[in-house]
């Protein structure tokens, strides 16, 4: 065990010097062992693949190693529970909203804007959405598909879908704000 916190100890001080070898053998190392961890606290095996792939992206992209001052085994592991913990938490909310708007009612919830001129500009925000985050909010708010749904149909994971989501809410928030 102390071999192993040595070697990843070792990378670590590599890693600062900005060395991508040391990156590309961290990866190596210990994505298998990290992909373990996220797909047991979450459970869904792309979703668990996308959130460790998206760490070691910001890992070297970031330069988050610089601000590591103990153990990297220990902070990768860290890391990977808290971004799956916060993942999970996540789609727990999105289901249940996703429930509760189900229940609410059948129709389309466009259908429910009395407001004419804000339905138009509703409609005019989600034409002006990234291609992909306008196609993902129609398909989730306007045909009713869950997460999974989409990630079949476009063959991408449901967390990808979550983010086209979240970003297509995030801009339409911005436009529709009420001064």
């Amino acid at each position: 065990m102390q071999k192993d916190d040595a070697a990843y100890n070792h990378l670590l001080v590599r890693l600062k010097l900005r060395d991508l070898n040391a990156f590309n053998e961290l990866y190596k190392t210990a994505r298998n062992r990290l992909l373990v961890l996220a797909f047991y606290i979450i459970n869904d095996e792309e979703a668990a693949k996308d959130l460790v792939q998206e760490f070691f992206i910001d890992l070297w992209e970031k330069a988050l190693y610089n601000n590591i001052e103990g153990s990297l085994k220990n902070y990768l592991i860290t890391a990977i529970r808290n971004r799956a913990i916060k993942y999970q938490k996540r789609q727990q909310m999105i289901d249940a909203l996703t429930n509760n708007l189900q229940r609410s009612s059948e129709k389309n919830f466009i259908d429910h804007i009395e407001n004419e001129e804000l339905k138009n500009k509703l409609e005019f925000a989600i034409r002006h959405l990234p291609p992909m985050a306008s196609k993902i909010f129609r398909l989730h708010y306007q045909e009713r598909l869950s997460h999974k749904q989409i990630s079949r149909l476009l063959q991408i994971s449901p967390s990808t879908v979550s983010s086209h989501i979240d970003r297509a809410l995030k801009e339409l928030r911005e436009v529709l704000k009420v001064d």
